[in-house]
């Protein structure tokens, strides 16, 4: 055991202090930068999911908002397309023929609406039939429901856009 003590004093104890010293210093700090970090980290976590829950909630109520939109536009089509075709009815139902029939006799100077001419121009050979319909069975009466429902659903298709555009711009 004498040999053991002797190497003790040769040693030199200031400086075993000083790098135990610092070696204690070291893992301090390490373990208080690692505290410091983790508390950032898991402040950022809370601050990046209050975040996505609000933007869910602005989602949901822009989507609402989006969804009453286009059940009143829904209904507004509904609603004048019911009132333009019960309008159209009813001018149809006062409103006399504008086209003489004929009559039994020739009597007066207004022509006689002429019989369909006999011969009709040939088809041409690349000729495209009208998707969903037959081009010859097309009535005026039809004619004009349909341009009055196409008219009807590009007003409110405009007054759509300019309502989704609105709560676009508001939503964010």
């Amino acid at each position: 055991m004498f040999p053991f003590i002797a190497i003790l004093k040769w040693l030199p104890w200031r400086l075993i202090g000083a790098a135990v010293l610092a070696l204690a210093v070291f893992a301090a700090g390490d373990r208080y930068g690692a505290q410091r970090i983790t508390t950032r980290w898991d402040a950022e976590k809370t601050a990046q999911a209050q975040a996505v829950a609000k933007q869910a909630a602005q989602v949901a109520a822009v989507t609402t908002h989006q969804t009453t939109i286009n059940q009143e536009i829904s209904n507004e089509f509904e609603a004048e397309k019911a009132k333009i075709v019960a309008d159209r009815h009813d001018l149809l139902a006062r409103v006399p023929r504008r086209v003489r029939r004929r009559a039994a006799t020739r009597s007066g100077p207004v022509p006689e609406v002429p019989a369909a001419t006999a011969r009709v121009d040939a088809a041409s050979a690349n000729s495209v039939p009208a998707a969903g319909q037959q081009a010859n069975h097309a009535t005026c009466n039809q004619l004009a429901e349909d341009a009055a429902q196409t008219t009807l659903m590009v007003v409110e298709f405009q007054k759509w856009y300019r309502e989704q555009a609105a709560s676009g711009q508001t939503g964010q």
